[in-house]
């Protein structure tokens, strides 16, 4: 079987589990592995990291998939709540490598893994982020 690479699948996965599911004062936070422009809140997918951990009879990765949750918001503001409701939201729709459904690729498993904080204040914006990393073996089937 000749190796695939599995990027575009896994993250299609995630953005199909994740868009608009999360929702923020009534509306769906935007998701993907691009952000519209005007966007105050969003939930940004990508691989950080990505391993072959084949054998001579399976072809399989350990993916490393980060989800960055970011709010942009006045200087004034600074409410982390609303970052933590997006983040509290994520963690309760993922972790199950049965809802990651992909096109020639198996989820064997899919777990949480390492959590970052951050804050930063701007001329014009206070920023606040959480990131979330996501580690994944995945088979390929085909």
């Amino acid at each position: 079987m000749t190796p695939r690479d599995p990027t575009h699948e896994i993250l299609k996965a995630y953005y199909n589990v994740l868009n608009d599911t999360i929702m923020l004062d009534g509306s769906a936070v935007a998701v993907g592995t691009k952000i519209p422009k005007r966007a105050s809140d969003y939930v940004l997918i990508y691989v950080e990291a990505m391993d072959n951990r084949s054998t001579s009879d399976t072809t399989v990765y350990h993916v490393t998939v980060a989800m960055q949750i970011v709010s942009m918001q006045d200087i004034n503001e600074g409410d982390e709540s609303r970052v933590n409701s997006i983040f509290e939201q994520i963690l309760e729709v993922i972790g199950d490598e049965e809802m990651l459904l992909m096109n020639n690729f198996k989820a064997l498993t899919s777990m949480p893994g390492s959590m970052d904080r951050d804050t930063e204040l701007t001329d014009s914006n206070y920023i606040i982020t959480r990131k979330l990393r996501m580690l994944n073996f995945i088979q390929q089937t085909k």
